[in-house]
Formats: structure tokens, C-alpha cells, sequence
């Protein structure tokens, strides 16, 4: 089939189509590119908002590991540090070894060794501490723990972790020992981290001894498992020569091998760049001047299932526009092809010989004057037809007028203000305050206006409220309120508290067989809004109350509701608009009652007054 046949084919059945389905396609033609450049731009940018808060969140746990890492490492630096520096253990380590041998706890007696010990009971995160002079003397050895160190120098010497402490040349190196490991160790039950460094002479020259000093390698994972935001990811630290200290979490071995080639972790920690893509993870880095990198590991699976969550937004979004838009346009082809169905509707009569056949000119467009065209039309064939045919004819038949009958709509406040009228000319008065109440709470509820109010306005709601709940509950229901003037002028998210009375009565009261009653109460303490909401209706088990409080919206209670509010929507509500200094509390007991606490920010115009007691 030829390009030309296929336009052919298009324009016949674009020829068949009525002009309100023609009028709806082109509707569609037009939203659909903008409907599917706006859903491109909200998925741009929902990813980028996804990636930015998802790196913020990994970048600030890579940095608080770090930092508490190297929080330990300094304790271990400082006590390396006044080993190194003290003139009284160098003196030992530079003297003459047959002198001291003969002297017993020649440490204790010759250095201020027992203040180490002190210290060294005071940081019990450490588990020993080593010594060994290279003049011959014996080793100091100081343990928090049940480990047992190796006393000969000579197999001490031929460790990696002695050899790469030499060549550091006095600087702090840093290694993992694992447990059970022979060697450093006689007995050692725990990996640790061990730090280790050679001391040197002034001249840096002669070495004089080896000195480590080690921790719990547990602490450290302890640290790394704290900060995992997720089970899937994982935290790896590594020393700057690329040896794994410590893993917590899930992480891949083929990632952290590619981090330990070539100092890439070094390398990336340095880089101001906040995530590094490395085979399906992204890796954040983080150093410190310690000598270990601290890396987490997040699987890139995670982040697309996260985009992929943001996206069904935009698709609900795009889908509810389309069906949204299939009825606007039936109305908007209805009302542009009203105007043809009438003309196409007068010529088939004229056709058939009404030839008194007049279409109403709507518009002035194309439309309208092709009608006026077949009015005018239709009155000079009609005259024709009079002057040439018909002259002895004059009666004509009468047209009859099709009536219709409209009826204007009576509006909800105006119904009701008729029934409060009769109420009242009829001597209904409990009625038509009942009427009343209940106009006022319409005006109040379907009123148009910014989502804070006053707590004034709050408390009238509750008022006409509870007037319309005592037309059921009649003498089973006592209510009262209670709120300070000074909280009267406070601003407040339009139905906050209206819903919790509600939740008192429906489900704390209509039950009760004896009715109860219902408390409101507000008072300003400090800066702070203190309202309270109780009943002595069927209540609940204190737990039940707590769930409902933590309940997460997919979780068993999202059918928990108050009113027309869910608590978690209440809830939610008030900490997006106060943050944390909003609170909600739920104090219950069966068959005592329920009591709920809202604690909220006051924000008013003006603030003191006398106390204003309600009761209703």
C-alpha cells in the first residue's frame, strides 16, 4: 500500500467521523504532546529529587561512620603518641639492657607506666597494649581482655604488620588481626584493629622499639551496622593500603576488590564527588587523616525501585487527566456542534417541505452564517411559495410553542433558612435552633477559605456540632468546653480537634447504652497550645490506641478513621505544617474512657485574656 493510498484511506475515514467525535480527537491531539512533555519533565525531575535526597542521606551516614571511627582512633593516636614522646620510656628503651635486667618491674619503677594503666582501665574499648624495646627487655604488655601477646621479638619481626610499621618510618599504621590468628598473638579470641609504629631515635635513624596497640574490631562494626539505612546496602572500611578492616551489611566482594585496586578508595574518598558508580552499586566515600576509608555500598537496584515508585504518580496523574478529559470535551464538541445538529435538523424538514423552517443564530462564526444563509433562504422560498401558489390561503395553521420548564435550583443555606422560619412561626423554638446549628455548621464546613483558622472559629464548629449530636443522644450526652481566651485568638489547621470530638461520640458514646459525656479543653502553657479531648465512653486497650498512633498508612490500621480524617492523615498534617513540635497523644481504658492530647504552636494575634467557659 502507496503512502498516497494510505492518506487516502485516512481522509475517508476521517470523512465518516461525526463532527463531535472530530471536535474530540482534535482535543486529544492537542493535550496529548502536552500532557506527555509535562509527564517527561515531573519524571526528570521526581529521579533527580530521588537521587539528590537518596545521596544526601548516603553521604551523611558514610560521614557519621567515619567520624565516629575516627573518634576511637584518636583515643589510640593520643595513648601512641605519649608512649612515643615520654622521655622517661625512651630512656628505658635507649639504656643498657644488662643494667635494667637485673632490676625487677623495672617499667613500674623506672617510667610512668602505672598512669598508662590507669588510663588504659578508664578506655575499656581498648584490649591491649604493646611494647617491645628492641634492646633485649622484656615487653610491656597491658590487656583489657584475655588475650596473651607473643614475647619473642625475633618472630614479631618477621610479621608484615612489623615490616610495613618500619618502613612507615614513625607514622601510624594501621592493621587487622584476625582471631585466632598465630603470630602477634599467643591467644586471641576477637579480630582487632590494631595500630601499630615503630619509635624512633631523634635522629630517626635507630630504631628503639615497636609499640601496638589494638581494639575490639566489633566496635567498629558495631558503628558501620548503625548507620545502614537499608538491609540491602553495606559498609566497608579500608585501610590505605587497602586492607578490609571491617564490613557490616551486604556488600559486593567484586566492588570492594575493584576499591582495593590501586588505591581507588583512596583516590575517590579524596574526590568532591559525592557518589561513584561502580558496577551495580553506588559507593560513597569518606576519609579521615586516621588512615582508614570509610565506603557504603549502595545497590543501584534499590535507587531504580525508588525512581520506579516516584513514577507511578506522574502515570496516575497522566491516566486521571485522560479519562478526566473525555467528558470535558463531550461537552465542549456538544456545545461548538449544537449549532450544525439545528441546521443539519432544518434542512432534512425543509427537504421533507416545512418550508417554515428557521434555525436560532448563535454565533457569528462560519456556523452562524451559513444558518443566517438557510434563514434567509428559507424566507425567500417560503414568500415565493405565498405569492405564486398559495395567495388564497392567508390562515395559517398556529405554531405551538414548546414550554419548558426550568426549575432554578434552591440553594442548601436558603432551604434551611425557610425551615428555620417555619420552625419558628409554628413555635418549634428547640427545633429551629436545632435548624440553625446545623446551617451555621454547613456555612462553617463547606466554607471557602485559607487552611488555618482561628481557634475560635474551631470551637464554634464544635459547638454547632455537638448542638446537632444532642438532637440523638438528647439527655444521654453532656458536653462541655473550656478554652482560655488567650488560645481563642491562636491560629489553627482547619479540623483538627472538630474530628476527635467526632471519633468521642461515634465510636466512644453512641454505643454506651447510659450516653456520657464530652470534654474540650484549651489552655496556653508557655508558647505551646495544650488541647484535650475527653470522654467516658467504651475506650481501648492502650495498645490498640498506640498502634493507631504508629500505624503506617499500608499497615493493618489505614482503615482507622475519625470522622472524615484518618488519624495518620491528622497526624501527618501537623508535622509537615509544625514539625516535631507538634504532638498527639492517645490515653485509653475499656470501659473508662479515651482522652486525646494535642499539643501544637501558638500562633496569634493576640494573646492573653480571661478564660472562657463553654457549656453546651
Amino acid at each position: 500500500m502507496t503512502n498516497q493510498t494510505k492518506r487516502r484511506g485516512v481522509r475517508w475515514w476521517l470523512s465518516r467521523l461525526g463532527l463531535r467525535t472530530k471536535i474530540v480527537l482534535c482535543i486529544y491531539a492537542v493535550m496529548f504532546p502536552i500532557l506527555f512533555m509535562s509527564m517527561v519533565y515531573i519524571i526528570a525531575d521526581n529521579y533527580n529529587t530521588v537521587f539528590q535526597e537518596a545521596t544526601v542521606q548516603h553521604v551523611r551516614a558514610a560521614q557519621s561512620a567515619a567520624d565516629e571511627i575516627a573518634y576511637l582512633q584518636q583515643d589510640m593516636v593520643d595513648i601512641m603518641t605519649y608512649f612515643t614522646v615520654n622521655h622517661h620510656i625512651r630512656n628505658v628503651l635507649m639504656s643498657d639492657a644488662e643494667r635494667l635486667r637485673d632490676v625487677s618491674l623495672f617499667w613500674r619503677s623506672e617510667t610512668p607506666i602505672e598512669f598508662m594503666r590507669d588510663i588504659l582501665a578508664i578506655k575499656a574499648q581498648l584490649s591491649t597494649v604493646i611494647l617491645y624495646p628492641e634492646n633485649g627487655l622484656n615487653p610491656f604488655y597491658v590487656s583489657n581482655d584475655e588475650s596473651v601477646h607473643n614475647t619473642n621479638l625475633d618472630q614479631i619481626r618477621t610479621l608484615p604488620m612489623y615490616q610495613n610499621a618500619a618502613q612507615a618510618r614513625g607514622d601510624i599504621v594501621w592493621t587487622l588481626v584476625a582471631a585466632y590468628e598465630p603470630g602477634f598473638y599467643l591467644r586471641n579470641r576477637t579480630d582487632k584493629i590494631v595500630a601499630s609504629r615503630a619509635i624512633l631515635d631523634l635522629s630517626k635513624r635507630t630504631r628503639l622499639g615497636f609499640l601496638a596497640i589494638s581494639m575490639d574490631a566489633g566496635t567498629f562494626q558495631k558503628i558501620c551496622a548503625n548507620h545502614l539505612l537499608s538491609p540491602d546496602g553495606g559498609i566497608v572500611v579500608l585501610s590505605y593500603s587497602g586492607e578490609v578492616m571491617v564490613e557490616a551489611g551486604r556488600w559486593n566482594p567484586s566492588v570492594v576488590q575493584k576499591l582495593q585496586e590501586e588505591g581507588l578508595a583512596a583516590r575517590l574518598a579524596a574526590s568532591e564527588t559525592p557518589y561513584h558508580a561502580i558496577e551495580d552499586s553506588y559507593v560513597f566515600c569518606r576519609s579521615q587523616t586516621n588512615g582508614m576509608i570509610v565506603c557504603y555500598l549502595s545497590p543501584k537496584a534499590g535507587w531504580d525501585a525508588r525512581v520506579r515508585v516516584g513514577l507511578h504518580v506522574p502515570m496516575l496523574l497522566a491516566l486521571a487527566l485522560l479519562v478526566c478529559t473525555w467528558p470535558l470535551s463531550s461537552i465542549v464538541s456538544r456545545a461548538l456542534s449544537r449549532s450544525t445538529k439545528e441546521l443539519s435538523s432544518a434542512m432534512q424538514k425543509f427537504r421533507e417541505g416545512d418550508f417554515s423552517q428557521q434555525v436560532k443564530i448563535r454565533s457569528e462564526d462560519e456556523i452562524g452564517q451559513m444558518s443566517l444563509a438557510f434563514n434567509q433562504m428559507a424566507t425567500d422560498v417560503r414568500e415565493l411559495i405565498d405569492k405564486n401558489y398559495v395567495m388564497a390561503l392567508r390562515e395559517r395553521e398556529s405554531e405551538l410553542d414548546a414550554l419548558q420548564a426550568q426549575i432554578n435550583p434552591h440553594f442548601l443555606y436558603n432551604a434551611m433558612d425557610s425551615l428555620y422560619w417555619q420552625a419558628e412561626e409554628t413555635g418549634l423554638g428547640t427545633l429551629a435552633e436545632d435548624i440553625l446549628a446545623l446551617s451555621k455548621l454547613f456555612r462553617l464546613l463547606l466554607s471557602q477559605g485559607q487552611s488555618e483558622i482561628p481557634v475560635r472559629n474551631e470551637i464554634e464548629l464544635i459547638g454547632y456540632y455537638l448542638q446537632i449530636q444532642k438532637m440523638r443522644f438528647s439527655q444521654r450526652l453532656s458536653c462541655e468546653i473550656d478554652v482560655e481566651e488567650a488560645v481563642m485568638g491562636c491560629q489553627i489547621p482547619k479540623l483538627t480537634l472538630q474530628p476527635f470530638v467526632e471519633n468521642a461520640i461515634v465510636h466512644g458514646l453512641e454505643k454506651s447504652v447510659d450516653g456520657g459525656f464530652v470534654k474540650i479543653r484549651g489552655r496556653l502553657e508557655g508558647d505551646m497550645m495544650v488541647f484535650t479531648i475527653q470522654d467516658n465512653g467504651v475506650g481501648m486497650r492502650q495498645e490498640d490506641a498506640d498502634r493507631m498512633l504508629k500505624a503506617d498508612a499500608s499497615g493493618n490500621y489505614r482503615t482507622a478513621r475519625i470522622g472524615h480524617y484518618a488519624i495518620s492523615n491528622i497526624k501527618e498534617r501537623l508535622v509537615l505544617r509544625y514539625g516535631q513540635t507538634a504532638g498527639l497523644d492517645i490515653r485509653s481504658d475499656p470501659s473508662v474512657g479515651t482522652t486525646v492530647r494535642v499539643t501544637l504552636p501558638a500562633t496569634q494575634s493576640q494573646m492573653g485574656g480571661e478564660k472562657d467557659g463553654r457549656r453546651v
